[in-house]
Order: C-alpha cells, then structure tokens, then sequence
C-alpha cells in the first residue's frame, strides 16, 4: 500500500488486517521517501528465489519472475518501481496518464516489473467510487468539475469524522480555513471559505481545496473502512444488471 505517510495509523491497522485475512501479505511504502521500499524489495527477491528453487527441482534452468504492477492511475506505481531497482526506469509524475505503455523493468536477475498504465474499470457502477476517484485526482481534470468534486469532499469529510474515529481531523481542517463547518452542507462550506478568504471565488478555493487534500496538508486522512468497502462493493454487485451507462455519470 502506497502513499501509506497520507494515511491514519488506524486506518492502515484496518485494512491491513483485511488484507491479511484475505491472503494478502501487506508492505506499507512511500516510494517518493524510499520507506518501506527494502522490505518489499527483500520479499519480491525472495519470492524469485522461491520459485526458481522449485524450478531446479524439476531440472529447468532459473528465469526471472515477472511480475505485474497493478492499479488505479496516480498511485504511484511507477516511483515505487524507481524505489526498487533505484534508479529513473520508469517516467513517474504527480498526476495521472504520465504512464501510457507497457515498460519491462528488471529488478535483478531473479525478477522483472512489468510497468502498466493506471487501470479503471470500465463500469463504473458506483457514483461514489467515481466521486473518490475525482477528489484522489484517479482520473483526467477535464471528467469532472472541481466544485462538484470540492463539495462532495467536504461533505465525505465530515461523513466520515462522525462515522468513524480517527480516519479525519476536522479541526486541523477547520483551524487551517478559519471557518467552523457546523451544519453547512458541502457546497455551502465552499462558499464560505471563499467568502471570507478568497475573494468569493469559489472555484479558486474548490482547486486550492482538493490540492490541499492531494498533498496531505489536511492531515492523515481515509475516506472509508474495510466493512464499508464490502458493502458498497456488495451493493454494486447487486445493482450491476441495472447499472447505468457511462453517459449516466457526472463525471
């Protein structure tokens, strides 16, 4: 999991134990520092070494393991691939579709990367799944507008401080714009910070907002937990004979 210095301790207990419960070892990284980056280093080698141990078993010569690197655009995929071969091998940018082809990277003699574009899917059957995808800045700028996209943020924010303790801070978010959230809807937050701060201009506040937020200057944040993942992912799937077309999306 990347990017983990942008996430709650909570919340990253959480979901690692999800995981785990699920099969999956967890490496907590943040490839832009290099933390982290040895342990999953260390784990990949072994695990080439693992399988190539089997193949001499069987009487084959040894072949580097090749591995897919996998996810949403702008995760940081091709920095955490930089990180582990340590080196520039793979073009790596703060925003999404910097990466569009397959690139080999190898590793050492015992294991390849295989470097891919970000990877949506293509029904998007959750208009929340594409609300959070919007404000992590996952998809293009030009599919969505940033006060939409701003509103909903605030609104999910101040969802998530009353739902779950310890994923939001939201005095450090009410002390860094000056405004107390009160029961102001998400838009209506957006108007009064640009009210009182940015001259009225709400679009202004809306992308000074949502950067705010990519860069973590709101504090370690987590907009949901492994339980709701399920059941909105187990909604969707029951939802996904009737799911809408893509042209039926705000963004």
């Amino acid at each position: 999991m990347n990017r983990s210095d942008m996430a709650p301790e909570k919340a990253k207990v959480m979901w690692k134990r999800h995981l785990a419960d699920n099969g999956l070892n967890v490496f907590f990284t943040n490839a832009q520092k290099g933390e982290g980056v040895p342990q999953l280093r260390r784990a990949a080698l072994q695990a080439g070494a693992a399988m190539n141990e089997k193949r001499k078993k069987r009487g084959l010569l040894p072949r580097p393991v090749r591995c897919m690197v996998l996810g949403y655009p702008n995760v940081g995929k091709s920095a955490l691939i930089n990180r582990l071969v340590n080196k520039r091998a793979a073009k790596s940018e703060n925003r999404p579709g910097v990466t569009r082809g397959l690139q080999w990277v190898r590793i050492s003699k015992d294991i390849e990367l295989l470097d891919t574009p970000g990877i949506i899917p293509m029904k998007l059957v959750s208009q929340l799944t594409a609300s959070r995808l919007a404000v992590c800045d996952d998809i293009g700028e030009a599919s969505y507008d940033n006060q939409l996209v701003a509103a909903f943020l605030a609104e999910e924010l101040r969802s998530v401080s009353t739902r779950i303790n310890g994923f939001v801070d939201m005095e450090r978010i009410e002390e860094r714009y000056g405004v107390k959230f009160g029961e102001m809807a998400g838009d209506e937050y957006l108007f009064a910070v640009a009210d009182k701060s940015f001259a009225a201009d709400t679009e202004r506040f809306a992308r000074r907002f949502l950067t705010d937020f990519r860069s973590g200057l709101l504090g370690e944040l987590a907009l949901e937990s492994p339980d709701e993942r399920e059941t909105e992912e187990n909604d969707a799937r029951g939802e996904e004979n009737q799911a809408p077309g893509a042209e039926d999306f705000t963004f």
